[in-house]
């Protein structure tokens, strides 16, 4: 299995914040102010971005090729349906001499490995057989394995990934999904490490934000000491 990412959107930073603003302010300008913002600003409205609502984060793309994968998988990934795909075919190509992908749960060489081995060298020597009599490859196509290998271009947005990363990456997901998954984030944060933020959303402390506005509007400091002990007895359950 590999997977590399093969196209990113530029300037996806600027791209982003644009996107976030034009909210309150649609100035044509506001683009090009937002390139010449510091790295400090840029990172804090990044920071406020991953914890707000998602709608801006679909600006921003990214494309994989995923390739030596088996069909297993690639019928699990089209399903996530916000996002654009390309696949090898099999429909219009000769497939005699495909590649069988072993399951992690069975090695190709243990005892059930063999076992798979030679079903497949019976399903390609009858595939052949079918393809030599003039069957056409969509309809020979039938007998061939799920676990063949391909090859598919994913194009995913920043939102769709990040719901990947949080539903994709856990134990309940197949060993292979997970590893492209895991592999497609690896490509992206090579790129864009501010992405880690929105992949992986840390759970909101409103205990923490519920503080910080107290201290911001309400001067009273006996008030405010109240509600900031009942606030630390809601922490402390």
């Amino acid at each position: 299995m590999k997977v590399k990412l093969i196209s990113h959107t530029p300037n996806a930073v600027e791209l982003l914040l644009f996107t976030k603003q034009t909210r309150l302010n649609m100035a044509p300008t506001l683009l090009d102010e937002i390139k010449y913002w510091p790295h400090e600003k840029k990172n804090a409205e990044l920071a406020y971005m991953a914890d707000t609502i998602p709608s801006s984060w679909e600006f921003v793309d990214y494309t994989f090729i995923v390739t030596d994968v088996t069909r297993a998988y690639t019928h699990q990934q089209v399903r996530t349906r916000a996002a654009s795909y390309a696949q090898q075919s099999m429909r219009i190509t000769d497939m005699s001499d495909f590649k069988f992908i072993f399951p992690d749960g069975i090695p190709e060489g243990s005892f059930r490995g063999g076992i798979i081995t030679s079903a497949v060298e019976k399903i390609k020597s009858s595939y052949q057989s079918l393809i030599n009599m003039g069957v056409r490859p969509e309809d020979a196509r039938s007998i061939l394995p799920t676990n063949i290998a391909t090859n598919i271009v994913c194009k995913f947005n920043l939102r769709t990934l990040s719901e990947l990363a949080k539903s994709r990456t856990g134990g309940r997901t197949q060993d292979e999904y997970q590893r492209v998954i895991n592999a497609m984030i690896d490509e992206v944060l090579a790129v864009h490490p501010w992405a880690e933020q929105f992949l992986f959303q840390k759970p909101r402390d409103y205990f923490n934000e519920l503080e910080a506005w107290a201290k911001q509007n309400i001067p009273d400091l006996k008030a405010r000491g109240a509600l900031l002990k009942i606030v630390d007895k809601m922490r402390k359950g």
